[in-house]
């Protein structure tokens, strides 16, 4: 019996053996230069480089490259509110003008209605003052206007 249980045993182990699991997993790095490996593809709305798929099938890792995937690009909407000898509003205009992003500039020393339609949409008069993407955005700093940039609208 006991050899019998023994051969069962070795036979179901060598059975067991030969089946191989099939999986597959995808590495891909993201726009801020992460990889990522997932069991799934990269979301749509994620901005990717050097996605491959690789699948694991009879003990041999096979690899197939895919087109590299982008997501629409967000062209984003920016009104910037200044004030005249204002240096961080020049430095929000040139950083702006630099990447070659549009946007809307309200001077609000020069045109008393920019000043009233600021007030109705915040309280302050602090400058510069950005909406990008529908965001409030006080001051500047370029880390910051480019992650509002990538919110979408």
């Amino acid at each position: 019996m006991t050899k019998y249980l023994f051969f069962i045993t070795v036979l179901f182990l060598f059975i067991f053996g030969l089946i191989t699991a099939n999986a597959e997993y995808y590495t891909w790095e993201d726009e801020t230069g992460v990889t990522h490996i997932t069991n799934h593809p990269p979301p749509q709305t994620v901005t990717t480089t050097k996605v491959q798929v690789r699948k694991f099938e009879s003990g041999e890792v096979s690899v197939e490259e895919e087109e590299t995937a982008t997501a629409p690009e967000i062209k984003p909407n920016i009104i910037l509110y200044t004030k005249n000898e204002c240096p961080d509003c020049n430095k929000a205009r040139e950083f702006l003008q630099s990447q070659n992003i549009a946007f809307t500039e309200h001077n609000m020393d020069n045109d008393p209605e920019i000043a009233a339609q600021r007030k109705k949409i915040d309280d302050s008069e602090d400058v510069p003052f950005a909406i990008i993407n529908r965001n409030h955005v006080y001051g500047f700093s370029e880390s910051v206007y480019n992650r509002a940039m990538k919110i979408a609208p």
